[in-house]
């Protein structure tokens, strides 16, 4: 029980340094490094339009060949999906993406609108 007790004072001393240091805050991005980010992380992706969430956390980016990348947040940092336009969907500012991945079935981003570049349906999941 002593050891059981010592473990979760050390676990709750490490969590209180994370939060101490500023781990538990969510970046915040701009339309620059929302570009950076998907075009270090994709191999040949070049962004030439970005639609950032309403509230900085998360992206999706039109490449210059007309593909799509999507920037979604996971803890402190990124993640970064290409995905088919097909898989999008996007209404009243809304943009659901079906990814069909193990972890990532489906990611969501609020948009202030909906970018010219995707076009809106009407049947986007809320």
């Amino acid at each position: 029980m002593l050891v059981f007790l010592a473990s979760l004072a050390a676990i709750l001393a490490l969590t209180g340094l994370a939060w101490a240091l500023g781990f538990r805050a969510r970046p915040a991005l701009d339309a620059e490094a929302a570009r950076a980010e998907a075009e270090g992380r994709l191999a040949g992706f070049r962004a030439v339009e970005v639609a950032l969430a309403t509230d900085g956390h998360g992206a999706v980016l039109k490449g210059t060949d007309g593909s799509v990348a999507l920037l979604l947040p996971l803890g402190d940092g990124w993640i970064v999906r290409r995905a088919l336009p097909s898989s999008l969907s996007c209404a009243g500012g809304r943009l659901t993406a079906r990814l069909k991945e193990p972890m990532l079935p489906e990611a969501r981003l609020l948009l202030a609108r909906c970018p010219d570049w995707l076009p809106e349906t009407a049947g986007a999941r809320a």
